[in-house]
């Protein structure tokens, strides 16, 4: 049977949903993220794109070279929401969704074309169903393995779908930019690039054994791999391995015990919520901390158990905290929950064991506020055990 599998990866979202929800936006250059002097563009639209602005960028920098811009704040919350609306579209397409990101998704439709019909015709009724029910655009790109359907999601954005056919990797790859192949960073490219190798075709002439000597055995097999338009295993990890995190970069460097403890118990209480509605849990508690100017820092402790809810992931992300920041004041602060996603984890009928009565209240909270808003409701801040040092 032909493997076929949707790489479906929703246009510009996070600004996109801003101009949906705000129609004064439309057409205009729109830059989401933080307007300290600390900020970052998390997301921008294509009107802003054409100036040279991408993610990740410096603020003041992407102002400087777009001034006529909007900045407008983050809203996870809502992003988020409007990704489960998708999402649950996508399980009407695919018994087999694999969320990679909040908003890039693989559905595989191995099989499906008695049912559904052609793979081109179901991506564009999938792609009306989406721009129907949000008012948002997606790309698709559809391939014989994972890693093609992602690089071919790329091809004709925004609202695009392209197709490549089983026998058509290889030359498919081949139109390709290196810095488009999936899963090669800044450090690889600039290596490539100092060995003389500054195509696709170019590290396809590469033997094995070369690119084995120069990036050691698995990175040498991945790029012998990739440049012949061959799945490298992309997907299968998300499967395996899955992370939930939450941080945030301060205005200002918080200093005291309580503002840390108050930020921590906000991140926590965000990653459970996110951890109900994915209906996934895991074990290991990181935290993440930042010394000023950039010295950054993570930590980890792997339970028993995944923590009950937002109070014992607190109790724990506040003791790895506690234990290596020695009453320095910290610039950035972030925690996550991360372990392997076991089938009989993410199907139980019951996802916590509320052993703690505040985490009892977990889920009730998640509940009002998916109604309400985010402030209809918030928790009282918690008293720490620990005396400040």
């Amino acid at each position: 049977m032909v493997r076929v599998f949707f790489h479906v990866d929703m246009d510009a979202f996070y600004a996109a949903i801003e101009q949906r929800d705000n129609p004064a936006l439309a057409g205009k250059p729109v830059l989401v993220g933080g307007r300290s002097g600390r900020g970052v563009v998390a997301a921008c639209s294509y009107e802003a794109r054409r100036f040279g602005v991408h993610s990740a960028l410096p603020m003041n920098t992407a102002l400087q070279r777009c001034p006529q811009a909007v900045v407008v704040p983050v809203r996870m919350e809502r992003y988020r929401q409007v990704s489960l609306e998708i999402r649950e579209l996508f399980n009407t397409f695919s018994p087999v969704v694999e969320v990679i990101s909040i908003d890039e998704a693989f559905l595989d439709m191995t099989g499906s074309e008695k049912l559904l019909g052609q793979p081109e015709q179901v991506a564009r009724r999938l792609k009306d169903e989406v721009r129907q029910a949000t008012d948002l655009t997606i790309s698709v790109g559809i391939g014989p393995s994972r890693f093609i359907a992602k690089l071919a999601s790329d091809v004709d954005k925004p609202d695009g779908l392209y197709r490549v056919l089983p026998g058509q990797e290889q030359a498919f790859v081949a139109t390709l930019e290196l810095k488009d192949l999936w899963g090669l960073g800044k450090s690889t490219l600039r290596r490539l690039e100092r060995l003389g190798i500054n195509t696709v075709t170019a590290l396809r002439d590469q033997r094995i054994e070369f690119l084995r000597g120069h990036f050691g055995e698995s990175s040498g097999e991945f790029l012998y791999r990739v440049c012949r338009g061959e799945d490298p295993g992309v997907g299968r990890q998300h499967s395996e391995r899955h992370s939930i995190s939450a941080e945030q970069t301060f205005e200002r460097d918080l200093t005291t015990a309580e503002d840390l403890h108050q930020a921590l118990q906000d991140m926590a209480e965000e990653v459970v919520h996110r951890s109900i509605q994915e209906q996934w849990r895991g074990r290991t508690v990181q935290v993440k901390y930042r010394f000023p100017p950039f010295e950054t820092h993570t930590t980890s402790r792997t339970l028993d158990r995944p923590p009950a809810g937002s109070g014992e992931l607190l109790s724990v992300a506040w003791d790895l905290l506690e234990r290596h920041r020695e009453g320095r004041p910290l610039r950035l602060l972030g925690v996550g929950i991360a372990g392997e996603a076991r089938q009989e984890d993410t199907h139980q009928g019951e996802l916590f064991d509320l052993d703690r009565p505040e985490d009892r209240l977990d889920p009730t909270i998640l509940q009002l506020r998916q109604r309400f808003g985010k402030g209809a409701i918030a928790r009282a801040r918690q008293i720490r055990n620990q005396p400040e040092e």
